[in-house]
């Protein structure tokens, strides 16, 4: 059964998942359902964050079958989350656009998400396996950007075993920077 703290806690998630669907367009519609199952729950919790969102005003019924818009204040709400800005045609900074080395731009991405995990594993309340991998990704992604030449699917790979533990562990607030920068 989903709770009201399951609610509280993916909704951030949900949000941002919407507005990446969305692209950050509110006059775009997408099915609730299919956020939902993007980030792997079933129609009965999608329905119930779609229902905290209506009700919180960040987005907004559109169809009677499923679908939903983001509103401006969900589109102010989700780039505070930490989803990139976009406009048309852009579809945000993501790591492996086919791009063998990373550009000026997502080095400064990774380099500040990377900081900012940092910064925050104190207050994680890691086991020792997990606070152990999230160091050595952490560590990995630094031998990377020293490089003149920091390889994309490297970092990808080690942000994604990073998403893995953040997961595990319930960090909705540091994993939405980590799931856009991957576009996931």
């Amino acid at each position: 059964m989903f709770s009201l703290d399951d609610v509280k806690e993916k909704s951030p998630l949900f949000l941002v998942e919407l507005y990446v669907q969305t692209q950050g367009d509110p006059s775009t519609t997408v099915s609730w359902f299919d956020i939902g199952e993007t980030m792997g729950l079933d129609r009965e919790a999608s329905t119930r964050l779609a229902e905290n969102l209506f009700g919180t005003g960040l987005a907004e019924i559109k169809t009677l079958s499923g679908g939903i818009g983001i509103t401006t204040d969900g589109v102010a709400e989700a780039q505070q989350l930490g989803a990139p800005i976009t406009s048309k045609g852009d579809p945000g900074l993501v790591l492996g656009n086919n791009t063998p080395v990373l550009d000026e731009a997502a080095c400064q991405a990774v380099e500040k998400i990377a900081a900012d995990l940092k910064s925050q594993m104190g207050e994680k309340r890691l086991d020792f396996d997990s606070l152990a991998e999230l160091m050595a990704d952490l560590k990995s992604i630094d031998a990377q950007m020293s490089s003149p030449n920091s390889k994309t699917a490297i970092i990808r790979e080690c942000f994604r075993s990073i998403m893995g533990v953040l997961q595990k562990t319930g960090d909705t607030d540091s994993l939405i920077p980590v799931k856009t920068l991957l576009g996931d």
